[in-house]
């Protein structure tokens, strides 16, 4: 038997302890405007409860029904044609209509600091080597399309 006496943690303590995960799940999920790691963190963060589910955790998507993110045009080309895609279903050129029987959920409720960072993370992730997107490029896309 040890000779240190046993503690347990009060009633209190272990309310600030479980406040204070809380508190950092809460500031982990919160937007982020932050460019590099951070961003694509957020990116990773949001493309995991957003696009997962669709587009699997590879990004290979689900055949016949959800189109893949690995390689495609969609994912590495225009950033404004993906952004126009993610946020209000404009179909790209380059994703051939009748190819996939899933339809793509619009994501215009999302801040433009967050849809930066998913659409970054899915260029730069599966393989794709693209420039990152900008909140500033996600902002002319939404006016652009409040125009309309």
């Amino acid at each position: 038997m040890s000779s240190w006496p046993r503690r347990t943690m009060s009633n209190w303590r272990i309310a600030v302890v479980r406040a204070a995960r809380l508190l950092l799940i809460a500031m982990a999920f919160a937007g982020s405007a932050c460019k590099g790691p951070e961003s694509i963190d957020r990116g990773a963060q949001l493309y995991t409860n957003l696009c997962q589910s669709c587009h699997q955790s590879n990004g290979t998507g689900a055949r016949g029904l959800y189109a893949p993110l690995a390689g495609t045009p969609v994912a590495v080309g225009d950033p404004k044609e993906m952004l126009g895609w993610v946020m209000y279903g404009i179909r790209p050129v380059s994703l051939p209509r009748g190819q996939f029987a899933g339809a793509m959920p619009q994501f215009n409720f999302l801040s433009d600091a967050d849809a930066a960072a998913v659409t970054s993370y899915v260029r730069r992730s599966f393989g794709n080597h693209a420039l990152a997107i900008e909140p500033n490029i996600v902002a002319e896309v939404r006016a652009a399309h409040v125009d309309k």
